[in-house]
């Protein structure tokens, strides 16, 4: 038989993994005798008609035109030492991904695609918010076309054109290799020995090194060990153990102007909090009495947005989703954030604390335990404290479309600080963005320039303030950058600041760039005390709110 261009799947399964523990259940493998040693499973799949037949009110006729059978094969051979799963059709389905090396096909394409010719790539950004995103080119690229931040995304997926032409004219991988390869079926053994060598190589670190900072875990073993290290911390920080930078976070980006409380279910508490606080979350453990933490419980307690009389009005997140820590485990560094766990490069994790501990740290008047951003600000809208405050002042910056809030605060030392409380990496994220833009916009457009200073005569006007408005150049003036420290303000629980791990890396960025601008920069830890729990409110007759009651007693069964 002459050699055709054929699609392969490949999976290495994992070294002590035998083929038939790979399989999920109902798969019957037999022995191929096409290639020593290797086995195969052929067959077919449904046999039924699809779900849209109902809708349509098809005839029994009609049914049988349209009925469903999909064909598959999975092809198990072990060379080098080493098994392998070759799949074909819908094959893929019918194994257990836990059993087979993680990102096998991406290490083999990293280490063997012409770095000039990438075609797509899929890249996660992880964060509470989560973004994931296919990028394809029409035609090859090197990396810098797809918009891979190399310090936050996480490629899941790469294709593109390999450099040596006998081994594919096509790869693409993630956990599976696809590759586009000239061979006949007795040269499948020589196709997996090749691709367990480009594996085994390190090519990828010449332009693609930084793959190794941030990793998603996902061993089931390794996530096990995980959760119990997460629980063992939440455990000793409802002991009265510090909780070294452990807090609650939204796993979406949440809007704070929802007005919904917050209730924190799963262990019988009534308890309802006016934001998502990890003190809030202890306050209700210690008032049910609650001194134990289990790896169970990070997915049976769960975090429920509520309205004052206790009531589901919103969203569930299980505690687990919401929670944001970093542990240590076999010296390694993991992040959890949004529900999964990642691993950081040592390296990386040093570099990032080097630099927040080097960071300029300027001083603001702490938070009370009620205040969010915005009643914060709208408190030292005042002249009793000399801050100009510029919040929800917005403008249209020249041929902008949409208008931005140029800060939150000026104050006479030239600082421009932008506030934003520390409820998710997301909104921190969204701090660090609006710093940048600010930068940018005040030194490229003096119109803008005299935009801000007529938004602060208005706001002298209200408060009686003077002498602000000079601190901003006109349109035609000398605005000097380095005139300016740009400040990140966070408002946060806790005497000493600790940020999310993802957020460090976002305000090491931010921090880059208005540095380059000209900009000092510095960063504000707002401290604010824990806030406390309120009992649901009553009903006329002193009982509590039936619907709450109701929901308790179905927890408990």
């Amino acid at each position: 038989m002459t050699d055709n261009i054929q699609k392969l799947s490949i999976r290495l399964l994992k070294n002590s993994v035998k083929p038939s523990e790979a399989l999920r259940e109902g798969v019957d493998l037999e022995n191929w005798q096409k290639i020593e040693g290797a086995k195969i499973a052929l067959d077919t799949m449904g046999g039924t008609p699809p779900k849209w037949v109902d809708f349509l009110e098809l005839s029994a006729d009609e049914k049988n035109k349209v009925w469903n059978n999909t064909a598959y094969g999975l092809v198990f051979l072990n060379t080098s030492g080493r098994w392998f799963a070759v799949s074909f059709g819908m094959g893929h389905v019918k194994l257990d991904p836990a059993k087979f090396e993680q990102d096998f096909g991406l290490r083999v394409v990293l280490n063997s695609v012409d770095e000039e010719q990438l075609k797509s790539a899929d890249v996660r950004t992880p964060d509470e918010n989560t973004l994931s995103r296919r990028s394809q080119t029409s035609r090859g690229s090197d990396q810098t076309a797809f918009a891979i931040d190399v310090e936050r995304d996480i490629i899941r997926g790469l294709a593109g054109t390999p450099k040596e032409k006998d081994f594919a004219t096509r790869v693409a991988g993630s956990d599976a290799l696809s590759m586009d390869r000239r061979l006949k079926v007795t040269d499948l053994p020589k196709a997996c020995d090749d691709a367990l060598a480009m594996y085994a190589k390190d090519n990828y670190k010449e332009h693609f090194s930084w793959v190794d900072q941030i990793k998603h875990v996902r061993q089931t073993d390794l996530l096990e060990k995980l959760d119990k290290a997460a629980a063992l911390k939440l455990e000793a920080v409802i002991g009265g153990a510090d909780p070294d930078g452990m807090h609650l976070a939204f796993p979406i980006i949440y809007d704070p102007e929802k007005g919904a409380s917050i209730r924190y279910k799963g262990f019988r508490s009534k308890l309802v909090f006016p934001d998502l606080d990890l003190t809030g979350y202890l306050n209700a453990l210690h008032d049910q009495g609650v001194t134990s933490f289990d790896v169970d419980d990070l997915r049976k307690h769960s975090v429920h947005e509520v309205d004052e009389y206790g009531k589901d009005c919103g969203k569930i997140w299980k505690i687990n989703e919401c929670l944001v820590l970093e542990a240590e485990v076999d010296g390694h560094t993991y992040v959890l954030s949004g529900g999964r766990w990642y691993q950081v490069a040592h390296d990386f994790a040093t570099q990032l604390v080097d630099f927040f501990n080097n960071l300029k740290k300027e001083e603001l008047p702490d938070a009370l335990p009620d205040e969010n951003e915005e009643k914060y600000n709208s408190r030292l809208k005042t002249k009793e404290v000399d801050l100009l405050c510029l919040d929800r002042k917005l403008i249209k910056p020249t041929g902008w479309t949409t208008p931005i809030e140029a800060c939150d605060f000026l104050d006479r030392k030239a600082r421009i600080i932008h506030v934003k409380d520390k409820t998710s990496s997301s909104r921190l994220s969204h701090l660090f963005n609006q710093g940048m833009v600010s930068g940018r916009i005040l030194i490229v457009d003096g119109a803008a320039r005299d935009l801000i200073r007529g938004k602060i005569n208005e706001v002298q006007d209200e408060t009686g303030q003077t002498n602000f408005v000079d601190i901003i150049a006109p349109d035609g003036g000398n605005f000097q950058s380095r005139d300016y420290t740009i400040v990140y303000a966070v408002i946060g629980t806790g005497d000493k600041p600790k940020l999310p791990f993802f957020s460090l890396v976002t305000l090491r960025q931010a921090v880059r760039e208005l540095t380059a601008l000209g900009y000092q920069a510095a960063f504000a830890w707002i401290k604010k005390p824990a806030s406390v729990g309120v009992k649901p409110a009553t009903s006329a007759d002193g009982d509590q709110d039936e619907e709450a009651i109701i929901e308790e007693e179905g927890e408990a069964a």
